[in-house]
């Protein structure tokens, strides 16, 4: 059996700054969700939140630009399942991003996306690297319970 907090699988990748690798993030996110048993519940969760990071840095870290990178990782232990989107945009004030429920902030066109993922995981965190990269780090906990009743299913 792994210790605690090891790493059972993980991926990492490294792709040209276009949402058209949408889709392949997506389908490794299924696989290891096969392989660590995410509820499905939790899935359609973590999927919308890793939609929503993935546009974010092509849209807003790397404005667009083609000749910037993303890195994605993914990363699964007996206790939680990670996902690290990086970008090379110099990152935001996160605080300065208001509620979208607010009156004066329902026809901004920003900070939607952010507000579900803090709404869908149970841990979010903003990062920045040495090379000053900018990074969104999402965490859901995997409870041996629902790994057990999903088992079951």
């Amino acid at each position: 059996m792994p210790e605690p907090g090891r790493a059972l699988m993980h991926a990492r990748f490294r792709v040209p700054s276009d949402l058209r690798y949408t889709d392949l993030f997506h389908l490794v996110l299924n696989q290891m969700a096969l392989e660590v048993q995410i509820p499905e519940e939790r899935l359609d969760w973590v999927t919308l939140s890793l939609r929503e990071a993935l546009n974010n840095a092509v849209l807003h870290g790397n404005k667009k630009d083609p000749s910037k990178f993303l890195e994605v990782e993914m990363e699964a232990t007996e206790e939680e399942f990670i996902i690290r989107v990086w970008d090379e945009g110099p990152g935001f004030n996160q605080k300065a991003l208001g509620d979208p429920r607010d009156p004066e902030n329902l026809f901004r066109p920003n900070g939607r996306g952010i507000f579900l993922i803090r709404q869908l995981m149970d841990h979010v965190e903003f990062l920045h690297d040495e090379a000053g990269h900018f990074g969104l780090e999402m965490r859901v906990t995997l409870s041996k319970q629902d790994n057990q009743e999903a088992m079951h299913e």
